[in-house]
């Protein structure tokens, strides 16, 4: 395994994000894609620029892991608005082609808010959609990585749904303990559909516990990893049964000073892995 950071952890614009990630050690990085607008002809990820991207990155021996797709919160293809469905597909093969230009593995594609998969309707059109979206990515060498609040066995149906190499899990280990899940036992069930993995902390305060329907959310990254209630070692155990060897993503909070509590999760992890 690989340990990676999105751009956010470290505070940095895209200009100096690659600089700053080599200097602290990490193998790759996941690009923050805010506003669809960013990767049209102007934007700071524009096809113009994508070749200066490959390079900065590959001049600081730094990997371009994934792209994530930040907006797609605010509606996404599992929508029952057409309408929302038709501009998340249109922002999805954009970023398919982003990523193939970049050089990315992953497109990082959330369900969060606004963009929540609501019922067994939602689960279909999510499923559909993707099906639709699986060949593209696949020709390009791009994986579709969802990020959801779906139980691993809802999510582990979709994917088989689905049936192509190109689409999986985006699973966060921390992300699911807000909803209640067992991190561990989610790892083993979705085994060989795990895309790409983020990594955070959650620390539980005593009060109500989260449920899929009133996620904790509130609570993730209240302490630097490590120091909450996410069993970080036990999940890269699994990780590593499982056999995923790709990128563990920092998506940590900071504490103090941006780069050094980076630097602390990044080498934290590396003492696992």
């Amino acid at each position: 395994m690989k340990i990676g950071t999105l751009q956010n952890v470290l505070n940095e614009p895209l200009g100096s994000s690659f600089h700053r990630a080599g200097q602290l050690g990490f193998a790759g990085i996941e690009l923050d894609w805010s506003n669809p607008s960013d990767a049209l002809p102007g934007g700071s990820m524009s096809p113009s620029m994508r070749a200066m991207m490959v390079l900065t990155a590959r001049n600081n021996n730094v990997e371009i892991a994934s792209v994530a797709a930040h907006f797609l919160n605010n509606g996404n293809i599992a929508s029952a608005d057409s309408a929302v469905v038709s501009s998340a597909m249109l922002n999805i093969r954009r970023g398919i082609e982003l990523c193939h230009d970049i050089g990315a593995k992953v497109l990082l594609v959330p369900f969060f808010y606004h963009g929540e998969i609501e019922g067994d309707a939602g689960i279909d059109r999510l499923t559909r959609n993707l099906g639709a979206l699986a060949a593209e990515a696949a020709s390009a060498g791009v994986t579709l990585g969802i990020e959801n609040t779906l139980t691993a066995v809802q999510n582990a149906a979709v994917i088989d749904a689905v049936g192509s190499p190109a689409v999986g899990v985006y699973w966060d280990m921390a992300n699911g303990v807000a909803c209640g899940y067992d991190a561990v036992a989610d790892v083993h069930t979705l085994g060989k559909r795990l895309a790409q993995v983020h990594a955070k902390e959650f620390a539980h305060d005593g009060g109500v516990a989260g449920t899929r329907a009133n996620p904790r959310f509130d609570l993730l990254n209240a302490k630097p990893l490590g120091q909450g209630q996410i069993p970080v070692p036990q999940i890269v155990a699994a990780l590593k049964t499982v056999g995923y060897d790709g990128y563990i993503v920092l998506e940590t909070g900071h504490f103090g000073d941006h780069h050094a509590s980076a630097k602390a999760a990044g080498d934290y992890l590396k003492s696992l892995v």
